[in-house]
């Protein structure tokens, strides 16, 4: 079984490494966010685990920020800090 951070790789297109860039991208978020919750995973948690896979992708740290941030926006309403 996969874990809730296998899960938020498959968020990310594989080229750009954008949240949510296809409507498949769309749905796993969804699916990642219920599991999320589920498993009392924090904002905090989350967006170090974004910082974590992006880095280690190679993306700049302008692109993590940018992704974190679209990320945020949908997430951290529906999580604890």
């Amino acid at each position: 079984m996969s874990s809730w951070q296998d899960d938020l790789a498959a968020c990310f297109d594989n080229v750009e490494r954008l949240f949510v860039l296809h409507a498949m991208d769309e749905a796993r978020a969804f699916q990642l966010l219920a599991r999320a919750r589920a498993e009392a995973v924090t904002w905090t948690m989350l967006s170090n685990a974004i910082r974590t896979l992006l880095e280690a992708d190679g993306c700049t740290i302008q692109h993590i920020e940018r992704e974190i941030g679209h990320v945020e926006a949908r997430f951290r309403p529906w999580l604890r800090d």
